[in-house]
């Protein structure tokens, strides 16, 4: 492995190189597709960084088993999903849909959590990311809803319009509450204005009259 520039000696001992963990990764994604069936593939490769891919495959995992059918959607939105995360500064935003009359969800949140720090993806790319300087694997910032609650426009729903990955949909519901979104902001004929240093604004309805109320339906 040392030939092959995958491991190098530390002192008395060896360690994992750059090329050696992006290797491991590689493999460790292939073997993923074929074991994390209820991941949706096409969405995760939005993800630019591949430690993150194959955590986020892990963690996807977790919430199936914890919430079992009681899970809806996952849905990975912010700068992991913009391509604009910054290692040791950015958090990973999580937002993931229930059914309506799900109890305990922060309870079964953080089991899921604790579990997914005990895995060897998260200590691995903990480690290797300590090694590399930063502070270990980022935060993750969550935000969850109940399924009736959900088709109410939300407006962190705007953020995701362009930039998301749906790791998660039984039965396509968020793919088709973003749809109805995108409808009815093209009705209102909505304006979206970005800067230069990335901030952006909306204008939902330019033409509003005074005192006029925005209804947007999604369910």
């Amino acid at each position: 492995m040392a030939e092959e520039g995958l491991i190098k000696k530390a002192g008395a001992r060896y360690m994992i190189t750059s090329e050696g963990f992006d290797t491991a990764l590689k493999v460790a994604e292939l073997e993923g597709k074929a074991r994390h069936m209820w991941v949706n593939h096409e969405e995760l490769v939005k993800i630019r960084f591949e430690w993150m891919r194959i955590s986020l495959m892990r963690l996807t995992e977790l919430f199936c088993k914890e919430f079992g059918d009681e899970l809806i959607s996952i849905v990975l939105y912010g700068s992991a999903a913009k391509g604009s995360f910054q290692l040791g500064r950015s958090d990973i935003d999580l937002f993931y849909v229930v059914e309506d009359g799900s109890k305990n969800v922060w309870q079964h949140e953080e089991s899921v959590f604790k579990d997914f720090q005990s895995t060897w993806e998260y200590k691995a790319c903990d480690y290797w990311l300590r090694a590399q300087g930063f502070y270990g694997y980022p935060e993750a910032t969550t935000a969850s809803l109940q399924k009736s609650y959900a088709k109410t426009f939300q407006p962190v729903y705007l953020d995701m319009l362009s930039h998301r990955a749906v790791l998660y949909d039984a039965e396509g519901f968020f793919q088709s509450l973003i749809k109805k979104l995108e409808e009815a902001l093209k009705a209102l004929g909505t304006i979206r204005i970005e800067h230069s240093d990335g901030t952006y604004l909306w204008f939902l309805k330019p033409d509003i009259a005074p005192r006029e109320l925005i209804e947007i339906r999604l369910g």
